[in-house]
């Protein structure tokens, strides 16, 4: 083939050309990186939804959130957010998702301390529990809301004049550390689902017991989470002893307006229970 001038110059247009493509495609690329924003806060999933390894539905699906789980973003891009949940890190659209509370202040939770009277054991924060290993911060706060805490106070004040006074074993409970109980025992009876009746996880349930004026906690039928018959209220065999300061308890938590469950003597819900599920941290 005879090389010509034309020739030469339609082979270096065409060379141009794509380098001009080129050129256009990496600012693209660049811009859309500019408009990720950085952006760090807890989520709550208002319906069921997919969580997808881009952003937009035409990625594949990797996992799926509940209604009322809660996942923690770090990144937002055109309507849909970088989520970590379960494991995994993909996006989920921002149109069922809404901010949750960050901070216990913000989500109307109070903090109950030894100045107010009580007795904090908070057994989650320590390795000797259930799960065999610590689900709380060293030092989580007892949490609980306003109107949970002062019907708590009120029952301290009764547990007083009996001369005792009321050891808290565990209050508010964040969702995600709900669920993590939840795989591992999966009973109702005694770690509540998730996402239908985690009272705990509303900051309206207590695990309680009564300490003596040395602070040595009176017999009852069993431990704390003692997963058992044993720790049913209707069980049968309990010593008198442990029968009687269980009726004591029971008797003063009724009467500061908290109702009890069958399958724990320790576990009582403040009768007005309509609050939002939460999970703030602990501190």
């Amino acid at each position: 083939m005879k090389i010509t001038k034309s020739l030469i110059a339609s082979c270096l247009s065409f060379t141009l050309l794509l380098g001009g493509v080129d050129q256009v495609m990496v600012p693209s690329t660049t811009a859309k990186a500019a408009t990720i924003q950085k952006v760090e806060k807890t989520l709550k999933a208002t319906a069921q939804l997919n969580i997808r390894k881009g952003a937009g539905v035409k990625y594949s699906k990797i996992d799926q959130i509940d209604p009322g789980v809660f996942v923690k973003s770090t990144q937002f891009y055109k309507g849909w957010y970088k989520v970590s949940y379960n494991g995994k890190i993909g996006w989920a659209s921002g149109k069922y998702l809404k901010k949750a509370p960050a901070h216990y202040k913000e989500a109307g939770l109070v903090e109950l301390t030894e100045k107010d009277g009580f007795v904090i054991d908070l057994q989650y924060a320590t390795k000797k529990n259930f799960m065999g290993y610590r689900l709380y911060p060293k030092k989580a706060k007892a949490l609980l809301t306003k109107s949970t805490a002062k019907k708590l106070k009120k029952a301290n004040k009764l547990a007083n004049k009996k001369g005792y006074k009321i050891k808290i074993w565990d209050a508010y409970r964040p969702l995600s550390v709900q669920w993590e109980m939840w795989y591992k025992i999966q009973n109702h009876m005694y770690v509540a689902y998730p996402l239908l009746d985690s009272k705990h996880s509303k900051g309206v349930s207590v695990d309680v017991t009564l300490v003596d004026k040395k602070g040595k906690e009176l017999t009852m039928p069993t431990k704390f989470d003692s997963f058992s018959k044993k720790a049913g209220r209707s069980y049968k065999k309990n010593s008198k002893k442990a029968q009687k300061n269980m009726e004591l308890l029971t008797k003063i938590m009724k009467e500061a307006h908290f109702t009890t469950i069958d399958s724990e003597w320790w576990h009582y819900n403040d009768k007005n229970d309509d609050y939002p599920t939460l999970d703030v941290p602990l501190k």
